[in-house]
């Protein structure tokens, strides 16, 4: 049995009716509170716009007179005696002109050279020791030879904040001087005076940096230091605006302030917040007062009605607590208010109605869950506003863990890529409606994936918007891994044939070619006898793949019976490496034996054991590059125990995927048309077959790709008590007669490539054959053939690139070219076509078909000829 949720915290009727006045009242206290507010900031709007009409007409005064310094320093830089450097002459001129100028006893001038010593100081007598003082001022008006206001320092002589406007003196083109008015803090007294500022407020004029140069509070305790930090970074973000600060007094202010854009100083008004706030608490408190009265009026006249109606509904809370526990209601004695007594009726008719559906309902909803949870089958709910999740009891069976809301399904319910698709669909169908399904990746709570299908659908409101999203999800993890099972299986064996028909190819198409020559007249033993070798070695070839295929059914279907018998290791991995031998030789391999010192015996198969070690070695030196190294070696394992062959190359390496599948049936690379690493790949698969026949596993591990692979093998030991293929023959030509054509071979395969030639030759045409694409395209510039036969599966570079840049060249850009493939699907067919062919024959290749495009060939180079 379920515990009940907890009841909802239930109030008075009266309360209801105290909080019906407060509703009531309350919108109109807070209109009036929102219209004074809205009064108040239209009141500070205007004392801010005010004031900051008030700081640009002092900014712009400060600029007239900065501006008028200039000017007087710009005069003083003309006079003759500078011409002719008579700095005494020059030292009285500009005290005369400056006790004549506005303002000029808060001016002194001062006239530097290019290292910043001072030649004239009207602040002292002619003379008299003058310092040194070079600054980044000075050098910036020396650069730009443009007058330049500075920022607050402290006077070299006086000793006193000063600022300094320079100009440079020009002496015929150069500039060896700059002459300086320093301007004492009283020259800007009159423009920060009471007429100016407002009353309380706070105002100060400061450099570009924010170094205050006059105020009109404590003056001489601020001079020289920062503004505010707040102030100072609001004016180096803007040129001008209004920021809460305080001053330097601790006062609260609301600063206005402008920056001149023409000197780079500025000025800030203060106005203290009390006096903003003074008028806005008085109106507060008047209303405050009003509201406080209506409201308790309306609480008592609340508190009087609602008494009764409060007594008319307490009495039906004996009817709902009889529903409750699923009784019949008792009958009301005495109820005031109709409506109450018209509930209580329907509350006894409702007990009785929900009784009788509550037993079946239950009886139902026990059978649909026992069903959900066999099938695996939940329903759910998402809330779209809060993204909340309700599911059918059914679906945490499924996670194996409860459901949490959406956005935290991300990575812990649903995999990234599942949590992205459902967003997809989720963002559609809120915007189109509809419904849609998904098969989505899951996490189970131990840690395995699970598959589902998912469905959904949009749920809408009366007004048309988007709710919810429900649907459904069955856990379908069974269904997949059989499907993908199947998938993987249908591939391999497409593969697999693929691949059977290719390598079964290539030995037909010079057996063919051979046994079609055989039948011509004329032709000499030594040629006979060529023909026959290479038909014998292409036959043994295709013999080895029908006993690879043969000893595989066997194996896999057990009907393979081992001749065991006490067999030394040590002489398996020598006759192993012997067979071996030729192909080891031709890649130029290193192969390194390591037996033990003393004979190693294991009961076994000698012949099988052999083919496995043998297949070992085939493999690493085939993925083995030219020059590589190769290594068996033997030891002892698990107290000498069992026996350990490991065959180990510094080849082409495997992925790790590769080698979790490296001894499946019909399992290889990828798959490249060159097929210069070709093979069934069923060796592997027939290595481990062969070796769990004999009691014992197979492992492989690499590194990676480039860093070599090695197989081990793991067999228990017992108690103690060749053909190499022939070298390939040289290419020959046949002598040109006639009207033959010029003809160029290229097949990487030696013997294919030998037998083509010898039928084309056979006609009398002249003959080169090639084995590489570079060689070909080298070969095809300096003998310009008129037919091409050229192999698809090439190394380095296939057939269809060959032939598009055969194309290019200007001694083959008209020939004849003829796709000789073991490759005969219909998408090949079209790819030689886009490549520029103009015949695809398959091999075997038919020599009827051959003679005949020959001969199209040659009548087509012989008919300019005969017009």
């Amino acid at each position: 049995m379920t515990d009940s949720p907890a009841p909802t915290p239930r109030r008075p009727l009266r309360a209801y009716l105290l909080w019906l006045v407060l509703a009531t009242l309350l919108p109109g206290v807070v209109g009036a509170s929102l219209l004074f507010v809205h009064q108040y900031q239209k009141a500070r709007a205007q004392i801010e716009r005010n004031t900051l009409q008030t700081v640009r007409a002092l900014v712009r005064s400060a600029d007239n007179q900065l501006l008028q310094a200039q000017s007087i320093a710009q005069t003083l830089s003309t006079i003759d005696a500078l011409d002719a450097g008579d700095f005494a002459r020059v030292h009285a001129q500009a005290r005369e002109a400056l006790s004549l100028a506005p303002a000029g006893a808060d001016m002194i001038m001062v006239l530097r050279d290019r290292s910043g010593q001072q030649l004239v100081n009207t602040a002292r007598e002619y003379g008299a020791p003058l310092p040194r003082e070079y600054s980044a001022q000075l050098a910036r008006v020396f650069a730009s030879g443009r007058p330049s206001v500075s920022d607050v320092f402290v006077g070299a002589v006086r000793q006193r904040p000063a600022v300094s406007v320079d100009v440079p003196v020009r002496v015929g083109t150069e500039v060896p001087y700059v002459l300086s008015i320093g301007i004492g803090t009283d020259y800007f007294s009159g423009i920060l005076s009471p007429q100016s500022v407002p009353e309380g407020a706070v105002a100060s004029l400061f450099d570009r940096h924010g170094t205050i140069f006059y105020r009109n509070m404590n003056r001489n305790q601020t001079v020289g230091h920062p503004v505010n930090p707040l102030l100072r970074n609001a004016f180096m973000r803007q040129p001008e605006g209004t920021v809460d600060s305080r001053s330097r007094e601790g006062k609260p202010l609301l600063t206005t302030f402008s920056r001149s854009s023409l000197t780079g100083w500025g000025v800030a008004i203060g106005i203290p917040r009390a006096s903003l706030r003074a008028e806005l608490l008085d109106q507060l408190a008047l209303m405050t007062g009003v509201a406080a009265a209506l409201f308790v009026i309306g609480l008592c006249l609340a508190w009087l009605i609602g008494g009764r109606l409060a007594r008319s509904v307490q009495a039906l809370s004996g009817h709902a607590e009889a529903l409750g526990r699923g009784e019949l209601p008792p009958p009301l004695a005495e109820v005031h208010v109709r409506e109450a007594a018209e509930v209580a009726a329907a509350i006894r008719d409702a007990a009785a109605l929900l009784a009788e559906r509550s037993r079946e309902l239950a009886a139902k909803e026990s059978a649909l869950r026992e069903t959900h949870v066999l099938a695996r089958f939940g329903t759910w709910e998402r809330r779209l506003d809060s993204d909340t999740v309700e599911v059918s009891a059914s679906v945490p069976h499924i996670f194996g863990r409860p459901v949490p809301p959406f956005p935290e399904q991300r990575g812990t319910l649903l995999t990234e890529e599942s949590w992205q698709e459902v967003q997809r669909l989720s963002s559609e169908l809120v915007r189109g409606g509809g419904s849609g399904k998904l098969q989505l990746e899951a996490l189970h709570a131990d840690g395995h994936h699970i598959w589902l299908d998912f469905r959904a659908e949009c749920v809408r409101g009366p007004d048309g918007q988007a709710q919810a999203l429900r649907g459904t999800m069955q856990d379908i993890t069974e269904r997949v891994r059989a499907e993908e099972a199947l998938r993987q299986a249908d591939q391999r064996k497409n593969e697999f044939l693929a691949m059977l028909a290719h390598e079964l190819r290539n030995p037909l198409a010079p057996i063919a070619s051979g046994a079609q020559l055989l039948g011509q007249e004329g032709l000499d033993a030594a040629r006979t006898r060529q023909i026959s070798a290479i038909i014998a070695r292409q036959a043994r070839h295709m013999a080895g793949l029908v006993d690879d295929l043969l000893d595989v059914s066997r194996v896999t279907r057990g009907l393979v019976t081992l001749a065991r018998e006490r067999v030394d290791i040590n002489a398996v991995v020598q006759e192993a490496a012997e067979q071996v031998q030729a192909l080891v030789r031709e890649k130029g391999h290193a192969l390194a034996l390591r037996p033990l010192p003393q004979p190693c015996w294991v009961l076994g198969d000698r012949k099988r054991l052999v083919q496995v070690v043998g297949n070992l070695l085939h493999n690493a030196a085939k993925f083995t590059a030219r020059g590589g190294s190769l290594s068996v070696s033997v030891a002892l394992a698990d107290k000498d125990e069992q026996v350990l062959v490991e065959v180990r190359d510094n080849g082409i390496g495997m992925l790790p995927a590769e080698q979790a599948r490296a001894f499946d049936m019909f399992v290889q690379g990828e798959r490249t048309p060159d097929r210069a690493l070709g093979g069934l790949g069923i060796g592997l698969a027939l290595v481990r077959s062969l070796i769990e026949l004999h009691g014992g596993s197979v492992t492989v591990s690499s590194a990676g790709q480039g860093l070599g692979t090695s197989f081990t093998l793991r067999l228990p030991r017992c108690a103690d008590t060749d053909g190499a293929p022939a070298p390939a023959a040289d290419s020959t030509s046949a002598a040109r007669a006639g009207a033959h054509l010029k003809v160029l071979v290229v097949d990487d395969n030696v013997d294919a490539a030998r037998m083509l030639a010898l039928a084309v030759a056979a006609h009398g045409h002249e003959l080169r054959v090639e084995h590489g694409p570079r060689e070909a395209l080298a070969q095809a510039a300096a003998f310009a053939p008129d037919v091409c036969l050229l192999d698809i599966g090439l190394p380095g570079m296939d057939g269809y690139e060959l032939a598009r840049r055969l194309r290019g060249e200007p001694a083959t850009a008209g020939a004849v070219l003829v796709a000789v493939t073991g490759y005969g699907q219909d998408q090949d067919r079209r790819n030689s076509a886009q490549a520029g062919f103009d015949h695809h024959l398959v091999k075997p290749v038919d020599m009827a078909n051959l003679d005949r495009i020959l001969a199209d060939a040659a009548a087509a180079a012989a008919a300019p000829a005969g017009e």
